[in-house]
Formats: C-alpha cells, structure tokens, sequence
C-alpha cells in the first residue's frame, strides 16, 4: 500500500484542530479576549522564561489553548487571532527542553542568534539550544508545541554523544519527509483528545514517549539545516557553551567576569564577543537574565506556597533587595511583590 504524499490535507490538519478543541472543552484550558490576559498567562505557563508582545496597531480578537501531558512529553495547543503583528520571545538555558513548534494554520518566523526562518504548515520547528528565541506572525495563528524533557531525549540516546543536541540550530523537518513522524504525533493528538485515552496508562506513556524521542532523532538526522536571512546560523563555540553551564550550574552564587574567564579558559573580552555574537548579551547580561527567570519561577510558585521577595532574591545570587527589585521591573514590567501577590501586568 502506498501512502499518499503528505499535505495539509492528508496531513488532516484539520482533524488536529478538532481534536485540539475537543481537548479545550474536555481538560485544562484558557481563553483571553485581551492582550494583558494573554501575555500574563503565558508568563505563568512558561513560568517567566516567555514574554507576548503586540507590535503594530490592530484587533486583538483573542488567545486560547489547550494541554495534555504524555509521561516526560506535554502537549500545548496554542490560537491566536490578532489582525495585528504578534511576536514572543523564550529566554532558554542550556537545561532547557526540547520543543517542537507545529504550525497547523497560519506561518510564523522564528529567529534565535541568527537571521529568521519561515515555518509553514506541513514542517516542525525544532528547537533545542541555548539563547533567546523569538517568533513573530500575523494574523490566525493555530501551533502544537510539543514540550520533550531533555532527560527523555539524554536517556534514548544513551551512551551515545547528546551534545550535539545541546548546540543545534533551529532546524525545520519537513514531515513530507518524516512521515512515521507526523502519523505518529496525529496518533498522540487523536488518542489524548478521546474518552479512553489508551496513553493514559502508564506504561504505554512509557513506551509512546520514547517511540516519539526515537522518531523525532531520526527525523533530526535526516533534516537539512535550512539556510537564514542572513546567513548559515552557526554554533556557539565551546567557550560560550562552557560559560553557560557555569552559569547555570552557579547562578545562585556570586559571580564575576573572572569566574567566568577561569571557568572557560578564555579571556574577558573574548567572552564578551563571543556572547554577544551568539547570544546577544553580555555574560554578565546574560547572568542576570538567568537569576531573573529563577526568580520569576519562584515567585510564582511561592503564590501557592508562600514566601518572601527578600528570600527569593538572595536564593538566586542577589544580595541587595533593592537591586533585585529594580532589575525584576526593568525585565518583566512589574515589581517582584506584584507576581508573589498575584497582580501582574
């Protein structure tokens, strides 16, 4: 039996959508119909590491989604409709999950240390490494994020080399081209979006999810690395890599540019470029980038748990409050106390 070529038709992207709704109405889910409900919620969910931004004049007519959770794998369906120019922007650490952005109406672009990539129905964005990503589109917008733990991925490859995926560039999969792909996560969408999710079942999310890591490497391999607007993106090189672990790994502790230097091995000024060729900030920028997201997440969860901004600021390497306060509004628009209570933008 021969598979007939897969479009947006046979892709039953449609079907996708339907099923996605149906999760909206059976499970979580939110809807907005302003932008300060939209960009506050997806503050939330992606606990501080991504900001929603409205660029140009138009009707912002509203935001839904709906999520399901596979075993190490969760499932996000975004919609948007906005006649005007949105644009996110996700602050990823080198610990940072792999995601996969399906477009399934509408295009989006996607840019990350380099030029912008066009991402249209029928391809999957994959994103895996450090640094700032941002998307910008207009108009209807409908994506399937899936949501991988890097362990999950770390554990299937086992003992073979994992960093390449910590360096790579986004990279587009034509699902014309990985089919077993593509039926598979249809097959996921369709059985998390039924009354009897076989999925549910522990062991079976267990043996999904690995398949789905397995298919998504695969298709890794086989994908070419599409060329960008201005140029080949190119990998971080080994001293920026090695800085950001440092980083992640010391956040909460103090750290200068000298650490950084004796952590690398590279002098101060060669990290400087280095970081703002390839990361578009400073190290020490960059640092406080990563103290702020922590501390954003605890914040957040410290609405639920308690706590104090004092406490939060001194776990994730500030020792002077009032610095913190100053560098948390400057980031996110809102003070430290307005996220531990609640009010946000």
């Amino acid at each position: 039996m021969t598979l007939a070529p897969l479009t947006s038709a046979t892709l039953s992207v449609s079907e996708w959508i339907k099923s996605c709704s149906e999760l909206m109405l059976r499970g979580e889910h939110f809807s907005a119909a302003d932008i300060l409900s939209t960009r506050q919620r997806i503050l939330e969910f992606s606990a501080g590491r991504s900001s929603f931004a409205v660029t140009d004049r138009g009707r912002f007519f509203g935001y839904g989604e709906a999520h399901a959770r596979m075993g190490r794998v969760a499932l996000r369906f975004l919609s948007w409709n906005c006649e005007a120019k949105c644009e996110t922007e996700t602050f990823r650490t080198p610990d940072h999950h792999i995601v996969v952005h399906i477009p399934l109406r509408g295009e989006f672009e996607a840019s990350q240390d380099a030029g912008w990539l066009r991402v249209e129905p029928g391809n999957a964005l994959v994103v895996s490494s450090a640094g700032v990503l941002r998307r910008r589109w207009e108009g209807q917008c409908d994506l399937l994020n899936l949501r991988i733990e890097r362990d999950l991925i770390n554990h299937v490859l086992a003992d073979k080399n994992n960093d390449a995926l910590h360096d790579l560039p986004l990279t587009i999969i034509n699902l014309n081209q990985a089919l077993p792909l593509a039926r598979f996560v249809e097959t996921i969408i369709h059985d998390l979006g039924s009354a009897r999710s076989a999925l549910a079942d522990t062991a079976a999310a267990a043996a999904a999810e690995k398949l789905l890591a397995l298919l998504l490497l695969h298709s890794l391999n086989k994908a070419e690395r599409p060329a960008v607007a201005n140029g080949a993106p190119a990998l971080a090189p080994y001293y920026v890599r090695r800085a950001e672990q440092y980083v992640a790994d010391n956040y909460m502790k103090s750290i200068g540019v000298a650490d950084l230097e004796t952590a690398t091995g590279v002098s101060a000024r060669t990290l400087y470029y280095g970081f703002k060729q390839y990361r578009g900030a400073s190290p020490m920028k960059y640092l406080k980038g990563v103290r702020l997201m922590h501390a954003r997440r605890r914040l957040l969860e410290a609405q639920m748990r308690g706590g104090r901004v004092g406490d939060i600021a001194a776990a994730v390497g500030y020792g002077n409050k009032s610095q913190f306060a100053r560098d948390y509004k400057g980031y996110f628009g809102e003070s430290p106390a307005a996220t531990l209570r609640g009010q946000g933008r």
